[in-house]
């Protein structure tokens, strides 16, 4: 190669890397979250099996807590004693009353609400909350249920799971990567983080992180695939439970995050 050869060459080279230098810089807003979300990936916890995940601090399942027995009382029939005849009571004569008009009773009050807003400060999400419902997969995996996620900036209130401020799971889904990405950056959510949720009574429910979990999903058996599924179910105990893809970009795993309620 001449010497005016190897210059041409050199200089379609750089001009070369020059432009994918250029290209990643322009793009790099695009990629960032993926890097971010991988990184983040290796701190997060594994999900234990959901038995494992609802033992208490004592150690106990609430599900599978013993009941406690009342202790029985033996009744020790007393032996009656002889004793004088009472004396004659005189006999009262009843007076009719009139009819007591009948007062209607309201039904009662619902103990929950349906969630309408959420708000997580540490991560700077903010955003309304809309009921979602289950519908059947198609032919390739007949029978099996998916939720629908709202294709906008909002959140998905799974609306057979629990209302605010009563005992029952609450969940809540979102896309973290496309149609309005309102999970996005649910990752970087923190143990003891604050939850704010607000319900159709315009009441503020507060709660804390207390579970940060990622479940593989992509590509796993189906019987894997159901035992991921228990963390949307129903639950013996008042919790919300956040449901988002991970990392960006990509559908590989589920990330959960369980928040309790503040008591």
């Amino acid at each position: 190669m001449t010497l005016r050869s190897w210059k041409i060459a050199n200089i379609f080279i750089w001009s070369g890397v020059a432009l994918l230098l250029l290209g990643i810089g322009l793009n790099y807003p695009s990629f960032q979250p993926y890097f971010a979300t991988l990184l983040k990936t290796r701190q997060l916890a594994a999900a234990p099996s959901f038995e494992e995940s609802n033992t208490g601090d004592n150690g106990t399942s609430p599900v599978d807590a013993p009941l406690v027995s009342p202790t029985a009382t033996a009744t020790v029939q007393a032996t009656p004693e002889k004793s004088p005849p009472p004396p004659a009571v005189p006999t009262a004569t009843s007076t009719p009353l009139p009819p007591t008009a009948t007062i209607p009773v309201p039904p009662p009050t619902p103990a929950g609400t349906i969630p309408q807003y959420i708000s997580i400060p540490s991560i700077g999400l903010a955003a309304p909350i809309v009921p979602v419902r289950e519908e059947e997969l198609g032919s390739d995996e007949a029978g099996q249920i998916t939720w629908v996620v709202p294709d906008w900036e909002a959140v998905g209130w799974h609306n057979s799971s629990a209302l605010l401020g009563e005992s029952g799971n609450t969940v809540l889904n979102g896309h973290n990567t496309t149609r309005g990405e309102v999970f996005r950056d649910l990752y970087q959510v923190e143990e003891s983080a604050h939850i704010l949720l607000t319900g159709e009574d315009q009441e503020t429910y507060p709660y804390h992180v207390a579970h940060i979990y990622i479940l593989e999903e992509r590509g796993q058996p189906l019987e894997v695939r159901r035992e991921n599924a228990q963390y949307i179910q129903t639950t013996t105990d008042e919790r919300v439970t956040l449901v988002t893809c991970h990392p960006y970009a990509s559908t590989r795993y589920r990330l959960i995050v369980i928040a309790r309620p503040n008591r």
